[in-house]
């Protein structure tokens, strides 16, 4: 008695495996995202009595006596405020990351506009270092120290927007890859 063949596959193409790299991506994000909020408000919670302890205060006045930049004056002042703006900073991209994590479309949109701003601020914040130190090195009045504390600052400036070029240029690929229909189509 014979048997019969196998039965064969069927010849039409197999459609590849279905890979996943947002959920990932947006578990990473929402847990930097909790811990770096956890991390702001615990630094305002230590900044409340260091804020209002003397050595504090003599720095703000010192930093008010030889006109540092306003920015960094107020930051020196505020140190609870500050660290509460940067946590509240970091709300929307829990949000976002959370959105994304559960797969609805206004998580996916919110998360690429924080892409493309974050990418953007990211330079700009950059940007706002440099001219601190430059402000900060120009109060140091001897010129061999000025000439080489600012080579340093120049090279400084160069590696932070360098990597914030990069993460920017990471960040709109990200954004851009996001918005493809295979990855639209599921949200």
């Amino acid at each position: 008695m014979s048997q019969l063949p196998p039965a064969l596959a069927p010849t039409g193409q197999a459609t590849p495996p279905r890979t996943d790299f947002v959920r990932p991506i947006a578990l990473t994000t929402l847990l930097v995202c909790a811990a770096m909020i956890l991390w702001f408000l615990l630094q305002a919670l230590v900044a409340w009595p260091v804020g209002t302890s003397r050595p504090w205060q003599m720095l703000v006045a010192f930093a008010g006596d030889n006109a540092w930049p306003a920015s960094l004056r107020w930051m020196l002042a505020h140190p609870v405020a500050t660290s509460l703006l940067l946590a509240a900073a970091c709300v929307p991209s829990l949000v976002s990351s959370w959105g994304l994590y559960k797969g609805t479309r206004w998580g996916l949109l919110s998360f690429v506009w924080l892409l493309v701003i974050t990418g953007i601020a990211n330079i700009g914040v950059a940007w706002w270092m440099d001219r601190v130190a430059a402000a900060l090195i120009g109060k140091v009045g001897e010129a061999d120290v000025v000439e080489a504390l600012d080579t340093q600052r120049l090279l400084f400036t160069a590696t932070v927007l360098g990597s914030c070029v990069l993460f920017a240029v990471l960040q709109g690929w990200l954004a851009w890859r996001l918005m493809r229909p295979d990855i639209r189509s599921r949200y």
